[in-house]
């Protein structure tokens, strides 16, 4: 058998993947010019400009899926990071993604881009919402589990109603927590957070994000890109068949409407912001969140930020990541498909 060869016409571009919860994460390694702009909020608007093609052309059909998530690497923002981060799906680039910190983490030590160090590798990583910290906990050689604090996360609204076709009054309240989320209960609209459930899901959020586009957000950080709403997340009772090992159950339709598959990172932290100021949990106390694969990432409230503007919870995620592989794309001029598609 011959060795394979890429082929030299065309742009190339080496990536590699990994999975979190089952919630899927491509991390590009070479082939991608560097990003213009000082800060990590001048780069993704950057990116925003210049680079879409290639976003679509890595994350959709035929060199991705239409649930898949990117990410690229740039130089740090601030003294003492590793990297910069900007995140991406299929509605475009996105400020943070919970899932892709940890992904991320795991990527960047197992495959040597960072020094692995036992027991636990701290990293620092620069995104448009400011400074994740991110640990990787380490255990013969592989990252066992990943734990990162988010940026503050708050309550914006509550009791909110609106009318949506198809789906009536729907009640649903809004969050910050890396991005601004609308909670919805997949019970009151009679939906089941199931696999089998994901096309009604995804239908339900689809219509609910463009009920709810242009909802004034309030005073939002600037780093939270104008407050625009992130996705909607459908809440409800854990799964009884998985031994009591998770407090409640969630699914998120993003704008753009991918579904997630974890339980999502951010839509804990905004979450768990929510049930704080019902007093529902407790700074300290573990929540555990299943996603609608049965995967489980947990979260807590570690702290309080006391600025006026972005005060909040600061939360700390847990959840765990596989390298799934990595590939060397061709993208070439010719190709009438070289952008992506979706359908």
């Amino acid at each position: 058998m011959h060795e394979w060869a890429v082929p030299s016409h065309g742009l190339q571009v080496e990536t590699v993947d990994a999975h979190a919860g089952g919630q899927s994460l491509r991390l590009i390694l070479r082939g991608v010019p560097p990003l213009g702009g000082r800060t990590m909020v001048e780069r993704q608007a950057y990116a925003e400009r210049h680079f879409d093609h290639l976003r679509r052309a890595l994350l959709l059909e035929p060199r991705g899926h239409p649930d898949l998530h990117g990410c690229l690497l740039t130089p740090p923002q601030y003294h003492g990071s590793h990297f910069g981060v900007i995140f991406m799906h299929r509605g475009g680039f996105r400020p943070m993604c919970g899932h892709g910190v940890i992904a991320l983490t795991t990527l960047l030590l197992e495959c040597g881009l960072v020094e692995m160090k036992v027991p636990e590798t701290r990293l620092r990583l620069d995104t448009p919402v400011g400074m994740i910290r991110a640990y990787g906990q380490i255990r013969e050689g592989q990252v066992e589990r990943v734990f990162f604090e988010n940026a503050p996360s708050r309550v914006v609204a509550t009791g909110c109603r609106r009318e949506v076709p198809g789906l009536g009054q729907v009640n649903y309240d809004l969050a910050f927590g890396g991005g601004l989320f609308a909670f919805v209960d997949a019970g009151a609209l009679g939906l089941s957070i199931a696999a089998e459930a994901e096309p009604a899901l995804a239908l339900a959020g689809r219509a609910l994000l463009a009920a709810l586009a242009g909802h004034p957000a309030g005073e939002m950080p600037e780093s939270a890109l104008e407050g625009m709403l992130m996705g909607v997340v459908f809440t409800g009772p854990p799964s009884r068949r998985r031994g009591g090992r998770a407090d409640a159950r969630q699914v998120c339709v993003s704008a753009g409407g991918s579904v997630d598959r974890s339980a999502g990172g951010m839509e804990i932290c905004a979450r768990l912001a929510l049930l704080s100021s019902q007093g529902l949990v407790r700074d300290g106390v573990d929540f555990a969140v299943e996603g609608i694969t049965g995967s489980v990432f947990r979260g807590k409230i570690v702290g309080r930020d006391s600025d006026p503007v972005t005060g909040g919870a600061i939360c700390e995620i847990e959840g765990q990541a596989w390298v799934t592989g990595r590939h060397t794309f061709l993208i070439a001029e010719d190709d009438p498909f070289r952008s992506g598609f979706l359908l």
